[in-house]
């Protein structure tokens, strides 16, 4: 596993399933024009164990010429575990049907035209933005009641209100409960993305369990250095 060094200009993170040296380097080359961070893996094992660790915003694979059934049980498996686009690279096109039947999002042959390629990634990518929606109406979690119309939390006799940007943030985290979110993916998923960056995220959190704490809510703000924040519910 090659594990390099994030450029600071990348917008978003890859993962690439690559076992062949010199396919490998064109498709890092395609993906970093695509404006990705690069990682990447030669098995579908070692993937697997990267996507218990971290999240990316695409996958890219490329396929062997394994039976068909073993395509399938590892696609799946991949979609498991991250719900970020995946993008095969095959080796024909009789491949294709079945891997886009199985669950992949986008498929290239192999040898691929590298501007395709690239398109192919910014498409992808494009699909990965999809942004959480805010809360607008009344929604109620664990006694919680949210009421999106005038952004107010409300738990047994407390309430607060919280200002639209806090409200977006709390948004995702409770779109998200018991899994922990890294700045950048509460970027990616639409919290002011372009306008605010990390710092601005970690001032907000901060603001948020300020408000929070004083209500005695069934769930905790968390934040674990490396993982990111969590909105931790009690079992």
């Amino acid at each position: 596993m090659d594990s390099r060094r994030p450029r600071q200009s990348a917008r978003f993170r890859a993962l690439l399933i690559e076992a062949d040296d010199a396919y490998r380097a064109s498709i890092i080359g395609c993906m970093r024009l695509a404006d990705c961070e690069v990682q990447d893996v030669p098995t579908i094992a070692l993937a697997l164990v990267v996507l218990e660790r971290a999240q990316y915003d695409v996958v890219v694979w490329g396929v062997p010429a394994p039976p068909p059934e073993h395509r399938r049980s590892s696609i799946a498996e991949l979609k498991l575990r991250t719900d970020a686009p995946l993008v095969l690279l095959g080796s024909s096109f009789e491949m294709a049907q079945a891997d886009l039947e199985a669950g992949a999002d986008q498929w290239l042959p192999k040898p691929f035209v590298p501007g395709a390629l690239v398109g192919t990634v910014r498409a992808a990518l494009r699909k990965s933005a999809a942004r959480v929606v805010p809360i607008v109406a009344m929604h109620e979690v664990r006694g919680m009641r949210l009421n999106g119309q005038d952004r107010t939390l409300a738990f047994r006799d407390g309430e607060m209100s919280f200002s639209r940007q806090e409200w977006d943030l709390l948004s995702i985290l409770i779109d998200h409960p018991n899994r922990y979110l890294t700045v950048h993916e509460i970027l990616r998923l639409g919290w002011h993305a372009g306008a605010y960056g990390p710092e601005e995220v970690r001032i907000y959190v901060r603001r948020l369990r300020r408000k929070m704490d004083p209500l005695g809510l069934p769930c905790e703000l968390r934040a674990r250095h490396g993982h990111g924040y969590c909105l931790k519910f009690a079992a």
